[in-house]
């Protein structure tokens, strides 16, 4: 969910072109789009929400107090789990409260040291945020509130594993997901293109061997996905061409803008223009257009390529069994169709950490593969 467009700070890799608009939705209205979505049928017993697409601090404490009571005294047959992604510039005593009342997971928004850092994630003076990033982490260390950081991957990062490494364990950060800057929506021209794949492969390769000498003590999404997915491959061969994901399925994702329109599929569609549709809107469940999705043109059309390109998928990628059909949003915003496959995204934050966790299991078991096929090497590994 969105509870505001706006974000405090300016980042030259942002795919949200609206991040200066200070519109909010209304307290009333989350409520009412909860209980939208919960009597749609299309939720079990918990629902998880996270609050992005903006900077969700921006807006005070006590407007999510407001709403976490809200959703939960109305449906208390749900276990609601709320979820922040900030750039923790904002973070104070009176955000833990919330944090620590309501179980949320917090993720904040760290690409490293400060040179690394403050070449991106400027503020809307032009100055660099680090510092002020890093005094919010400290206050949610001295509050005891756990959390995790994504990093955004530019060009200019892709050969400082170890010093990216090193920081992140002087931090004391445990979890760390890794993004590359991605050519998308509003950001229309990456510094990751397809001519840094050797360097995003030594990036991720010398981040195993630094993790590794550490005991992996830090867990780095990338790797523990790539794990999942083999190990859930091996123990499972014949259904592995099946494998969910979540941005290929209609509505297994939800994503909902302050005003209340709606769409799925890959949360980063929100704000995105589209050349045969104006938008990837599908309505607004305020009006009660989630009820009629399965009737709408759009949303039948694109819905159709999606399938599409994970048909393709599946059809010619020998990573799908461990992937699902990747990013609907990067296919398009790369490929120009949803009814595609390769990206330089999926090609970075899928393949090279697979092919890196394979070469780490073959190598602690002394086994020596001469097929490029990573099932052959499931098979082998595990």
């Amino acid at each position: 969910m969105q509870p505001t467009p706006f974000c405090n700070i300016n980042c030259d890799y942002c795919y949200l072109a609206d991040r200066s608009n200070r519109s909010r939705m209304s307290i009333a209205d989350a409520i009412s789009l909860v209980r939208h979505v919960v009597s749609s049928g299309l939720v079990g017993d918990s629902l998880s929400i996270v609050w992005h697409a903006g900077e969700p601090l921006t807006l005070p404490a006590s407007y999510y107090w407001d709403i976490f009571a809200g959703v939960a005294n109305a449906h208390p047959e749900i276990h609601f789990k709320h979820s922040f992604q900030t750039n923790g510039m904002l973070i104070n005593d009176e955000w833990c409260r919330l944090f620590r009342q309501w179980n949320v997971n917090v993720g904040v928004s760290i690409d490293g040291p400060a040179w690394i850092h403050d070449s991106h994630r400027k503020d809307r003076a032009g100055r660099g945020t680090h510092d002020r990033v890093m005094a919010g982490a400290r206050v949610l260390r001295a509050n005891d509130i756990p959390f995790h950081v994504i990093s955004v991957l530019s060009a200019n990062s892709l050969d400082h594993a170890d010093e990216i490494f090193a920081f992140f364990m002087a931090m004391d950060v445990d979890r760390i997901g890794f993004n590359i800057e991605e050519l998308e929506s509003a950001h229309t021209d990456s510094s990751i293109s397809s001519r840094h794949l050797s360097q995003v492969q030594t990036f991720f390769e010398v981040l195993a061997n630094c993790r590794q000498k550490e005991g992996k003590r830090i867990h780095i999404r990338e790797f523990d996905n790539a794990l999942s997915a083999i190990a859930g491959c091996e123990l499972n061969p014949e259904n592995s061409g099946d494998l969910m994901n979540n941005q290929t399925e209609p509505l297994a994702i939800l994503t909902v803008a302050w005003d209340g329109s709606f769409t799925t599929f890959s949360p980063e569609l929100i704000d995105a223009k589209s050349r045969d549709h104006a938008s990837f809107i599908f309505g607004n469940i305020l009006q009660g257009d989630l009820e009629d999705l399965m009737e709408n043109p759009k949303f039948v059309a694109i819905a159709a390529e999606v399938e599409a390109g994970r048909k393709l998928c599946s059809n010619s990628c020998q990573y799908f069994p461990l992937c699902g059909g990747g990013a609907p949003s990067n296919k398009y915003f790369e490929n120009g169709r949803f009814d595609s496959t390769e990206t330089v995204y999926c090609q970075s934050v899928i393949q090279i950490p697979i092919r890196v966790v394979l070469g780490g299991l073959e190598r602690e078991l002394g086994i020596v593969h001469g097929s490029p096929d990573p099932l052959c090497a499931v098979n082998g590994s595990l």
